[in-house]
């Protein structure tokens, strides 16, 4: 079945032959294997510390903290990437006679897609403790690696029912915005307390010390270490049954539910917007058809399940995820607290670009044949798009500022109008580079499934090598400005930076519209392809 499966989605991706498929799989590639490489050096780190046998007092202290940390990457790190990973299209199979156990098998193996730099970690810790003369040696194997591989398990079996979960809960049309909310707040509380306080070490003592080993990563800690063997086996077993009784029923659910029918039934009612001036905006500045084409993407966008929810993420987690940093002690002086809304800020652009502009005709699909069938020029459209997309930045960036006040983070006028300086810069070659990316990289996106990512690993690994280059010209500013001591130098650094920007932008243009042209055929194919039974992100 499995085989199956996998047979369907390999034929789902045939159309590998053209030119973009083929070149973004081999830049793909490239960069994934400079990703896990990293990722392996941190592997290849710990099998070190753990295989000495100086870091005894260490070892039994940093093994549960980094089994903690291990897991809270494997079950968190999807909601702060706002990609959930690998998953079956359920739709898809149910009109098959396939045993759901079997489907629910699938599901899981394919969660290792979000925890595979775990894996590797996990993989350098087994070694080092195997080679660990306290600990490892041939009569330790299964001591060792029976509590690993259930650890393992438990975070496949939880990561599984909590996607499952949350899919669901996003689907409703009032819940989602609120549900994201107090994920990303809980996500982030266990650290907030961790930095927040002075003494906070009873904290670190409940989830990494306390006797007994309660927690999955303490119990995996002291059956590997020899600190018990009976009694954290079978916490571990208990937790591990329990994950997999709770990923099955969730699962189950999904299988049967219908997220059509939790939309309320003035979902589709043509009523008048609260936003409607928002909408007209453009139209009080731009000509026709740039001012119809702005209009419509913002519509479109504010309408999009998936947009809504990684703009709220922008200025909710983006917010926390960087305040424990400027909490720390001596952390109040540092580079991050001096500059929390601008990175804040930046931070929150980054994560708009997955479902905007890096991949801009990924929510039209099909219906992106409109911009060629139209007399109006393409660059029309990607003005448009890069206009609207501009729009929501500046939203997401006054979003960004009056959440930082309301939590009561120290921000100065000059702070405010560094942020905004510095975003709309990056923010400029970021345009620039998805409008490239939108033409040579293009993917059909889902508007209404809330889990999937803007355009998959060609576009992280788009990300991973050019968001560097979008940077470098602001980190020349703040460099300048730290080696000379002058505000002058930054300002005309940034100046020469905005201006470098607007020339980088029309070059950028002009390529992609000349691109978009030639490659009308094979970009229109490309939006308008199907997935597999495997949906990716």
């Amino acid at each position: 079945m499995i085989s199956a499966i996998l047979r369907a989605q390999l034929l789902s991706m045939r159309t590998f032959r053209l030119d973009s498929r083929r070149r973004g799989a081999i830049f793909s590639l490239l960069t994934s294997l400079v990703w896990y490489g990293i990722w392996v050096f941190v592997a290849f780190v710990a099998e070190e510390f753990f295989s000495s046998a100086r870091t005894g007092g260490l070892i039994r202290r940093g093994l549960p903290a980094g089994l903690m940390l291990v897991f809270l990457y494997w079950q968190l790190t999807p909601i702060m990437s706002a990609s959930m990973g690998a998953s079956l299209d359920l739709k898809k199979l149910l009109v098959y006679p396939v045993l759901h156990r079997k489907l629910f098998v699938i599901e899981v193996l394919l969660r290792l897609t979000t925890g595979a730099e775990m894996l590797l970690v996990l993989t350098g810790t087994a070694i080092g403790l195997l080679r660990n003369a306290d600990y490892g040696g041939l009569a330790g194997t299964p001591r060792i690696l029976v509590p690993i591989l259930l650890f393992v398990l438990f975070n496949l079996l939880l990561s599984a029912g909590l996607r499952n979960l949350l899919e669901r809960l996003l689907t409703h049309r009032r819940l989602r915005e609120l549900l994201m909310l107090v994920v990303v707040s809980v996500a982030a509380l266990p650290r907030l307390l961790f930095v927040s306080h002075t003494r906070a070490g009873w904290l670190r003592y409940v989830f990494t010390e306390t006797p007994g080993g309660f927690w999955p990563w303490t119990a995996t800690s002291r059956a590997a270490l020899r600190d018990g063997l009976l009694f954290p086996l079978l916490t571990l077993a208990a937790w591990t049954l329990a994950a997999l009784v709770f990923g099955r029923w969730q699962f189950e659910r999904s299988l049967h539910y219908d997220a059509h029918a939790t939309l309320s039934p003035n979902a589709t009612s043509n009523r008048l917007s609260r936003l409607e001036s928002f909408y007209r905006l453009p139209s009080l500045f731009l000509p026709d058809p740039l001012a119809a084409v702005t209009e419509k993407e913002l519509r479109a966008l504010s309408r999009t399940p998936r947009f809504r929810m990684v703009f709220i993420m922008g200025f909710s987690f983006g917010l926390l995820v960087w305040l424990p940093i400027t909490l720390g002690k001596g952390s109040r002086d540092s580079f991050v607290a001096a500059h929390y809304l601008t990175i804040v800020s930046v931070y929150a652009l980054t994560l708009l670009g997955q479902v905007s502009y890096l991949n801009t005709f990924g929510f039209d699909r099909s219906a992106a044949q409109v911009y060629f069938s139209v007399p109006v020029p393409v660059s029309y459209s990607l003005i448009g798009k890069n206009l609207a997309a501009a729009l929501f930045i500046l939203v997401e960036m006054v979003a960004v500022t009056l959440a930082s006040i309301v939590l009561r983070i120290r921000i100065t006028p000059d702070a405010v109008t560094e942020a905004f300086t510095v975003t709309a810069i990056v923010g400029v070659y970021l345009l620039a580079i998805g409008n490239l990316s939108s033409v040579h990289f293009p993917r059909a996106m889902n508007p209404e499934r809330v889990s999937q990512g803007g355009a998959g690993s060609r576009m992280q690994a788009l990300i991973f090598v050019f968001y560097p280059i979008a940077l470098l010209p602001v980190t020349l500013a703040f460099w300048a400005r730290i080696v000379f001591d002058s505000q002058l130098a930054f300002a005309l650094i940034l100046g020469f930076a905005a201006i470098l920007g607007v020339v980088v932008y029309w070059i950028s243009m002009d390529s992609a519209v000349s691109a978009a042209v030639a490659r009308r055929e094979k970009l229109l194919m490309e939006l308008s392809g199907g997935e597999g039974p495997v949906t990716t992100d």
